[in-house]
């Protein structure tokens, strides 16, 4: 802006001085009334103002010209200039026809990108259904899978069964072979049995065993199938029979009932054979099976039962009253009765009176007490000790 400023002030002097240096000419060739080219003096005047004014204009420009390239291109280089510009505007045109295809190609691309786009997100939305698709036909076919080895593991069950069927079959038609010929034996001698001897009363014990825990229940139909042969060996000792047969008979229900009882159980078991009915010389005998946990019920030593009685004239009647009262308790704490008296134990017939004598000969109240003489189980029986004291 300084340099300017300054060419401006130079113009501004320079100007002035041609003007002044202009005027004096002008005057003094008025005043000598000078004349240029033959002309009159006014006009050789006006000539030498329009000369001053040629000059101030020559070196403004000259001035202008030296201090500015700008001003020297647009005095001698406006051709020059101007078919530059020309070249420019038409590079431009070009560059704008070329900025006008490239836009119009991005917006083409830019349309194929979109189509793209959308193709590949349709295309991704295939996929993913596919993969739902694949994934739900694998599910499927892990369930067919399932179902296929569920049904293969049925049909192998359902062979199982059906050759269990078989073979139960096969028992059961030779058991009701058995039937028969019992049957028919029993049909034969049933007038004269009726009337013969009664070897085992209805309810009556054949023969007990103890089977330990921890058997499946094929094992426990196996043991409980040993103890009715053992039971049958027992018949046809009594019987005074050599031969091998069978005579003790048991219903398949309640064999395999007591097979499953024994399997459950978590400890030992007694095994009890009863007679289902009266078992009469020469007849079958029915029979039923019966099974009851083993275990300590008392130790020796043990108090069953105690309880004050008055001693004197009574004492048979308290006595056998307390027995009473002794073999109702052992029932309840788990031991097994007999099933055709209901007791549970016995005492020496001695000890019985002796404590009955002993009791009379006491008055007032008494303490009386049942104890156990050695360890004892459900299957019993209870030995018992009666203690007199009084109170």
């Amino acid at each position: 802006m300084l340099v300017g400023l300054n060419i401006i002030l130079i113009i501004a002097i320079m100007g002035g001085a041609i003007a002044f240096i202009g005027d004096k000419l002008g005057t003094k060739i008025g005043k000598k009334r000078m004349s240029i080219f033959g002309l009159r003096p006014k006009h050789t005047s006006i000539i030498m103002t329009i000369i001053t004014g040629i000059l101030i204009s020559a070196f403004t420009l000259g001035i202008l010209a030296i201090a500015s390239e700008n001003v020297r291109t647009a005095l001698f280089g406006m051709e020059q200039l101007q078919a530059e510009m020309d070249q420019l505007n038409s590079d431009v045109a070009a560059k704008n026809k070329e900025l006008e295809a490239g836009k119009k190609e991005l917006s083409e691309k830019t349309i194929a990108l979109n189509t793209m786009r959308k193709d590949v997100q349709a295309t991704q939305e295939e996929l993913e259904e596919a993969r739902a698709a694949r994934n739900s036909m694998s599910e499927e076919l892990i369930s067919v899978q399932e179902a296929y080895r569920q049904a293969d593991a049925r049909l192998a069950q359902s062979a199982n069964d059906v050759k269990a069927l078989e073979s139960t079959k096969q028992e059961l038609e030779a058991h009701i072979e058995d039937l028969k010929v019992t049957t028919k034996r029993l049909e034969e001698g049933i007038t004269h049995v009726r009337e013969g001897t009664v070897l085992f009363r209805v309810g009556e014990v054949l023969s007990g065993a103890l089977i330990r825990p921890g058997l499946n229940e094929e094992e426990s139909a196996k043991a409980i199938t040993n103890v009715l042969n053992d039971t049958n060996g027992l018949i046809l000792r009594r019987l005074g029979i050599d031969e091998n047969r069978a005579v003790i008979y048991v219903s398949r229900s309640n064999l395999e009932e007591v097979a499953k009882q024994v399997a459950n159980a978590s400890e030992p078991m007694t095994i009890r054979i009863t007679a289902a009915a009266n078992i009469i010389y020469g007849e079958a005998a029915l029979a039923e099976i019966h099974a009851y946990p083993y275990r300590k019920v008392y130790d020796k030593g043990d108090v069953i039962w105690s309880t004050t009685v008055q001693g004197g004239d009574d004492a048979q009647f308290a006595v056998l009253s307390f027995l009473k009262d002794v073999n109702s308790q052992a029932k309840t704490q788990g031991i097994l009765p007999d099933p055709l008296s209901g007791d549970v134990g016995s005492m020496p017939g001695d000890e019985l009176f002796d404590t009955i004598r002993e009791l009379s000969r006491m008055v007032g109240s008494v303490r009386l007490e049942a104890v156990v003489r050695e360890d004892t189980y459900t299957t019993g029986p209870v030995q018992i000790e009666l203690r007199i004291s009084p109170e």
